[in-house]
């Protein structure tokens, strides 16, 4: 949502008064970037040409063209490629083979066996490290800590039981449904109540007279209360002296204690979207407020269905539902979906690409404006300055409601997907989201920005650094940024923005959400898993460094959790690469959360540490790490399997020093490092090959070479591309081999070798 000091673009629909969508697009502008030879003064010129599309915000997408310029007498050296990417088409199947660096010679490695701070010689130091149990949690810091496992920054063995993850097994079988507490037994069809009373049943195994309790209080579940009394049991507020484990049954509402009941060996039904997570039943969700359509009985055959069988209507009257989460555990059994009719809307890229295109209905607008800043009033900033000898690199940021992308043409080939610098495709509230780019050499650029709301308010705004060398993360007030557009600063816009908006229109659009689903209890057959449940795997050795709810017991004076290892001479070597192995859990993350690695390139020397690799949650709504912020046009998604991920470390560097710095809020948010590998020289890349068959059939192949290394896949490349290993294939490859991969279906999959 748009900040304090906000300047909203009033657009509106003259007829039906809500607000219309807006797509952003700045069709030719020829504006030039100049990075003068003594002062911090960068122009802009010949503006002009944007047009806006979204539904209830600001869909934006945005072309222009920078000229950079210099006029200082750097000598400007290209900027080799991380990897060398070949794309063959074989069946309607896009193949990309992505060799992963694997330096000829090992300088050093930890692989976290045994205690190297307890060794003599220490292999590293750590700043914070502990363990804290629940018991010794409530006794020396918070007697009323809510956490449900230990909090550490410890070595794996040395956590209690040694087990680092989330415990598996569901402790008892649970229920999410779709919700509202505001629901009233004259909304309710005899249908849906046939429903829930036979998940009660289900819940209870038919017990009668059972004793069931209400978190918060019978009040936020009312219509469940006065269900569960009529048939006999005995229901009461949550009182937090008893223990859940006194009843036979929780109902777990809004304003809930999570802590009560996510381990508790209790049947729970739960509607509180917000706590998915934390009760280990599904990913978070949110709420929408809407008349549903008809609730269709997907799995009749289970005892909850209560002999229901098709489609029927469920509740009448219009609801703020609490929703289940869209990723669900192993085995997690749905029983009903039900429906929500959908006004045309912009919910993604693709729809504000499709608006573009001209693919997707809209009605059409025009405005103008004079900065680049719709909705929001926070200062941005577009400039590049003091560029270092050898190359232009700059910082970029959008700062976008809900999602949005960047894209710079620095190949000077046309723009597409492969020039992704920043890409944040998911709804959610204002943020910033970073990118740097290095420009090679003088010359002109084709820029295209686009954004999108998926409703309510939205916003776009594009700012560039003035800090030199890239790698600027700091707030966008800070100072080192400026807005495009701004009327003061380094950087001026000649000319006002043309605004062409776009209000989504065609036939409403029915989306289907899952209303009831089941876990299986452990005694269930097949026994039921918890969200994101399970120890890490996939680790070197014996042992790894982890830690958790890192924030739960006294910090050190750094604010966050280190580990440093020992400086290592590098001086002379070329093409150094950090590898690291990195996992964790997904479950609850914040983006105040993360797993870093910093750098100091010469020991005690004039440069002092810097940020190499930055893990987080891409936003407020995903709780997984990843490492877009550092790696933006390929970042990688952490999770319990243990992943090698490797980086360049900076030419120049003597007396090498790696720290990892860790801070995160929650006895499940869980992060982990293992098997540290610097290696040098040039890289050697195993080939993959690509052999048309049989109808849609191809065969992915590899050589002995390959030994070591994993096959990974996915059906998209840039930011938002999920690598996984492919199927069929060994993991780790033993040898020669190859797997066949069926075209049937059309679209591209990509590949890459990955150890």
């Amino acid at each position: 949502m748009p900040r304090s000091g906000a300047r909203p673009l009033a657009l509106q629909c003259q007829v039906c008064k809500r607000d219309i969508g807006l797509f952003l697009r700045l069709r030719l502008l020829n504006f030039n970037l100049v990075v003068p030879q003594n002062a911090d003064k960068v122009s802009m010129d010949a503006f002009s040409g944007v047009t806006i599309a979204s539904h209830g915000g600001n869909d934006a997408k945005l072309k222009f063209r920078v000229r950079v310029a210099l006029k200082r007498q750097n000598s400007i050296n290209a900027t080799k490629t991380k990897f060398t990417i070949l794309l063959t088409t074989v069946v309607a199947v896009t193949v990309c083979f992505v060799a992963p660096s694997t330096a000829q010679q090992l300088i050093y490695q930890e692989g976290f066996n045994t205690d190297g701070e307890a060794a003599n010689p220490q292999r590293y130091t750590t700043i914070g490290r502990d363990i804290y149990t629940v018991d010794r949690l409530k006794a020396e810091v918070d007697p009323a800590t809510q956490q449900l496992g230990p909090v550490y920054w410890a070595h794996n063995v040395d956590v209690p039981n040694s087990f680092v993850g989330v415990p598996g097994p569901t402790p008892a079988r649970r229920a999410m449904l779709a919700w509202d507490s505001t629901i009233t037994a004259a909304a309710v069809s005899p249908q849906l109540q046939s429903v829930l009373t036979a998940t009660f049943n289900w819940l209870l195994n038919n017990k009668a007279n059972a004793k069931v309790v209400v978190l918060p209080n019978m009040a936020a579940a009312q219509y469940f209360a006065d269900l569960l009394t009529a048939a006999g049991h005995t229901v009461s507020d949550f009182d937090p002296s008893v223990a859940v484990t006194n009843f036979d049954l929780a109902v777990y509402a809004p304003g809930g204690d999570s802590s009560q009941v996510a381990s508790a060996k209790v049947p729970v039904l739960t509607f509180s979207a917000a706590d998915h997570d934390d009760l280990l039943v599904s990913t978070t969700a949110g709420t929408a407020t809407f008349e549903a359509g008809p609730v269709t009985i997907v799995t009749g055959s289970h005892p909850a269905a209560g002999g229901q069988s098709g489609s029927f209507t469920g509740v009448t009257g219009s609801f703020t539902w609490q929703l289940l989460g869209d990723i669900l555990p192993n085995g997690a059994i749905t029983i009903a979906n039900f429906t929500q009719t959908n006004l045309p809307s912009v919910q993604n890229l693709t729809n504000l690409d499709a608006m573009v295109a001209g693919t997707k209905q809209s009605n059409k607008f025009t405005n103008a404006v004079q900065a680049f800043d719709f909705s929001d009033g926070t200062p941005g900033d577009w400039s590049i300055d003091n560029p270092n000898p050898g190359g232009i690199t700059g910082s970029f940021a959008i700062g976008v409601d809900d999602g949005g992308r960047l894209r710079i043409d620095k190949n000077q080939n046309g723009i597409g997907p492969e020039d992704n610098v920043i890409v944040q495709d998911a709804v959610g509230t204002h943020a910033p989201y970073f990118g740097d780019v290095t420009f090679t050499s003088a010359g002109t650029y084709d820029f295209e920005v686009a954004s999108f709301s998926a409703g309510g308010g939205g916003d776009i705004e594009l700012s560039v650094s003035l800090q030199s060398g890239g790698n600027d993360r700091s707030a966008i007030t800070s100072g080192t940024w400026e807005l495009l557009g701004q009327t003061t600063g380094a950087v001026s816009l000649q000319g006002n923005i043309t605004v062409i908006s776009y209000e989504p229109t065609g036939a409403p659009v029915l989306v289907s959400f899952p209303m009831l689903v089941l876990l299986n209890g452990p005694n269930d057959t097949p026994a039921g898993s918890v969200f994101g449940g399970g120890p890490f795997t996939g680790f070197e050795g014996t042992g790894f460094f982890a830690g958790s709810g890192m924030n739960k017991w006294p910090l050190p004076a750094e604010g966050y959790r280190s580990l440093t290892l020992p400086p290592l001479n590098v001086s002379g070597k070329t093409n150094l690469k950090l590898t690291v192995a990195l996992a964790a859990t997904f479950l609850d993350f914040e983006t105040s959360d993360y797993l870093d690695v910093w750098i100091d390139p010469d020991g005690s020397g004039p440069v002092d540490f810097t940020q190499l690799i930055h893990f987080t949650a891409p936003s407020g709504s995903d709780k997984f790490f990843d490492d877009r912020s550092t790696r933006p046009g390929s970042p990688t998604r952490l999770g319990l399997n243990f992943r090698d991920i490797t980086y360049d470390i900076p030419a120049g560097a003597t007396q090498l020093v790696i720290q990892f710095r860790a801070l995160t809020t929650w006895w499940n948010e869980i992060a982990a490092f293992d098997n540290v590998r610097v290696t040098q020289g040039v890289a050697v890349q195993p080939g993959l090959t690509a052999i048309s068959s049989t109808g849609n059939t191809v065969t992915v192949g590899w050589p002995a070479g390959a030994a070591g290394f994993v096959l990974e896949s996915t059906p998209t490349l840039g930011p938002t591309a999920n690598w996984t290993i492919a199927a069929g294939s060994p993991n780790p490859i033993p040898g020669a081999g190859s797997i066949n991969a069926s075209a049937a279906g059309g679209g591209s999959q990509f590949y890459r070798l990955r150890k």
